[in-house]
């Protein structure tokens, strides 16, 4: 004789046993002892929730031999009639095998205008209604909304958007809520206990987790897994039937990103190979934590938010608070796109140990959420030290340095801000050594170059473009200063090059100006960790602009002979009088280039007529 399945053993019998929906037990038990039951409900949620138990419940509330009554025996007649699916009052229909109109105008409509045979209501269940058709809803409107005064219909769904409105207008809804993960361990560790079956807490939690809110679906995994491992169940176990990752998986990947421990995340890496476990599932189940962390590092308090036991709750806080949001939101974007990149990649391990490496080494992306992070780690002044070494182009230590008792906070420019500030009227004094009875600070890396390395003339190049962006996010009309510029290393290594077309003189002294210098070296240090020396010159090889010396003034030429403006030379009408005295000498470039354009020609310093704009004049 087969075995009744677990999830129908156990199914709740009264309201105080369903878990998790209290809000819809609460408002029928308060219907039935007040005697305000409706003549019509919808019950909707997710599978494997109590949707079906819970009306059958209230059937046994209505049809007890006590009742009516909030609190039915079940040990009635009736009540065990209502449980074994016989009562000739209580008709469960399945809507998936009865879709037809002739089949609803049948069962139901025909029926309703008889009186109960044993019972104080008919109670007509109807599971899966949305399978319904359009023709049979429209069939059973009017006795929905109009039934006799012994009818009662409960209608349940897991799709109540295929329900008409006019079919839920009639009724009351209920709403099923996915079921939490601590409800479902409590429930598991009641009927493992009840049939002598040894498992452990985590693996509990992960058929939990497994079951996406559903009370069936975690039931029949811990069954399925009792008859796979012969009542001892491991946390093995699970992660092999399941493919579901272990929390303390989890966990320890984020440890490394937080700590940038490179060479520790190869080695997980390896060690999840080795173990056989699914790259592609893990990629999946660690997106989902690190989106527990942002939702713990975004609210503060993500209980009710964060579906987990309230010791994984804890841990996810505490373990958010080595995040900031910025990077959170970044991780989460990497994952992204190693999620879509591993449905495709040849090699899923190497694609998740280039990802790791993005997770945790941000200066190695150009890309504005990289470069964002980075910044973010400047302004909280440098990162923990991580087991991997850090290129000295990318990396620098800061020296130790005693922690002042005074009180008084320190004066001067913050170092590394790769910004120009003043120095220090008198040298600081010498610092003390560090003793037993002087704290120190701890030694960190801050990602920025040394002031006297030498430039990586590659590095700068690939940086350029992100700089231009840069000086464009801060104030975008100075952008155009930089837009036709290239960027080179200059032959001591140490200063920064940015070569204008030749072309291009007027544009050299407006990137010149002191407020435009200013916003390239904060862009620099954005980009680069900190603002190299730079100088700009036009095009490759031409002489250096600090700034261009201006050409000496003629002097062997002697001065054009004009006519007074009341004489009037041979031929001339008098429309055009000529001037008694030499044009005015423009007063910057912007003129020149006005009186060039209107014809005159640039000589040196001296503007001269155009012979072929005297001619059309």
């Amino acid at each position: 004789m087969a075995r009744t399945s677990l999830y129908r053993t156990y199914r709740p019998q009264t309201f105080d046993d369903v878990v998790g929906q209290s809000h819809v037990t609460r408002t029928l038990r308060n219907a039935v002892a007040e005697g305000m039951v409706a003549h019509a409900y919808l019950f909707t949620g997710p599978r494997g929730t109590g949707k079906t138990t819970v009306a059958r419940i209230l059937a046994k509330a209505l049809e007890c031999e006590k009742g009516p009554t909030p609190e039915p025996d079940g040990t009635c007649e009736a009540c065990i009639e209502i449980a074994e699916g016989r009562h000739p009052d209580v008709f469960e229909l399945d809507a998936a095998s009865r879709t037809q109109v002739d089949v609803v105008r049948e069962e139901i409509i025909g029926r309703l205008a008889y009186a109960p045979s044993r019972g104080r209501w008919k109670v007509y269940i109807i599971d899966e209604v949305h399978m319904l058709s359009i023709s049979s809803f429209n069939a059973l409107l009017k006795s929905i909304e109009e039934p006799p005064p012994h009818v009662i219909f409960i209608l349940c769904t897991t799709h109540p958007h295929k329900v008409p409105e006019t079919i839920q207008s009639r009724c009351q809804r209920f709403d099923f809520r996915r079921i939490g993960v601590e409800h479902l361990v409590e429930r598991l560790r009641f009927i493992a206990d009840a049939e002598s079956i040894t498992v452990a807490d985590s693996a509990l939690s992960l058929i939990a987790k497994h079951a996406a809110g559903g009370m069936r679906d975690a039931i029949a995994t811990l069954e399925q897994l009792a008859a796979f491992t012969g009542d001892q169940i491991t946390l093995d176990d699970v992660e092999g039937l399941l493919g579901e990752v272990d929390r303390a998986l989890l966990f320890e990947a984020a440890d490394l990103v937080a700590r940038r421990d490179i060479a520790g995340s190869f080695r997980f890496v390896a060690r999840l190979t080795e173990s056989g476990a699914d790259l592609a599932e893990f990629v999946r189940s660690f997106t989902g934590h690190v989106r527990d962390l942002y939702v713990a590092q975004a609210v503060g308090d993500a209980t009710g938010i964060v579906d987990t036991t309230s010791e994984d709750l804890a841990r996810l806080t505490s373990q958010a608070a080595a995040f900031g949001a910025d990077r959170l939101g970044r991780l989460l974007d990497v994952l992204a796109e190693l999620a879509s990149e591993m449905r495709w990649s040849s090699d899923p391990r190497l694609s998740l140990e280039v990802a790791f490496t993005r997770l945790a080494r941000p200066q190695g992306e150009l890309t504005l959420e990289a470069l964002a992070e980075r910044l973010e780690a400047l302004e909280l002044g440098g990162v923990t030290a991580s087991a991997a070494p850090v290129p000295p182009v990318a990396a620098a230590e800061t020296t130790r340095a005693p922690v002042s008792t005074s009180g008084d906070a320190p004066k001067g420019p913050v170092a590394g801000s790769g910004l120009d500030e003043p120095a220090p009227a008198t040298p600081p004094a010498t610092a003390p050594p560090a003793t037993a009875s002087t704290p120190s600070v701890e030694r960190v890396q801050i990602y920025e170059p040394q002031p006297s390395a030498k430039l990586d003339r590659a590095r700068v190049k690939r940086a350029w473009p992100a700089v231009v962006a840069e000086v464009h996010k801060q104030k975008p009309a100075r952008a155009t200063t930089f837009v036709n510029t290239e960027v080179d290393v200059d032959s001591d290594g140490l200063t920064l090059v940015i070569e204008f077309p030749r072309e291009e003189a007027f544009t050299i002294k407006l990137a010149d100006e002191p407020d435009t210098r200013q916003l390239l070296k904060r862009a620099l240090a954005v980009v680069l960790g900190s603002a190299p020396p730079f100088r700009f010159q036009l095009g490759r090889g031409a002489p250096q602009h600090m700034p261009e010396p201006e050409a000496p003034r003629r002097t062997d030429v002697p001065p054009a002979t004009v006519p007074d403006e009341t004489t009037t030379a041979p031929g001339d009408t008098g429309a055009f009088p000529r001037v008694s005295a030499p044009p005015p000498e423009p007063a910057d470039d912007v003129e020149r280039l006005l009186m060039h354009g209107l014809g005159a020609e640039i000589i040196g310093e001296h503007v001269h007529e155009s012979p072929d704009w005297k001619d059309e004049q």
